[in-house]
């Protein structure tokens, strides 16, 4: 918990709530615009406060990445088993070809 009090992480603490605390006036103006008989100013009111809740999910997915950081590779959590890693269904053939280009003596790398 103490690594997200760094000086980086505090500076991105900032600029989180900054952001969001904007959005989120931005979306109240654009509504009280929107009821004053704006039209436009509809879209705007709901786009906002996307931006803020984007902000909000990046930024805890930031923190979350960091504190699971120093996780242990193949330890699975809570619980679950750890999903297999993706592979190709082309994967052999693909080796295959390029050790066949490898090793044909016509070949220029």
């Amino acid at each position: 918990m103490r690594r997200l009090l760094t000086p980086p992480w505090l500076v991105l603490h900032f600029f989180a709530v900054v952001l969001t605390t904007g959005f989120s006036l931005l979306g109240w103006w654009q509504l009280s615009r929107a009821q004053g008989g704006n039209a436009i100013s509809w879209g705007y009111a709901f786009e906002w406060p996307l931006f803020a809740l984007f902000t909000l999910a990046l930024w805890i997915r930031q923190m979350r990445l960091e504190l699971h950081k120093d996780a242990p590779e193949g330890k699975a959590r809570k619980g679950r088993p750890e999903p297999p890693p993706m592979t190709s269904p082309f994967e052999t053939s693909i080796l295959r070809a390029r050790q066949s280009d490898t090793q044909s003596p016509g070949s220029t790398a």
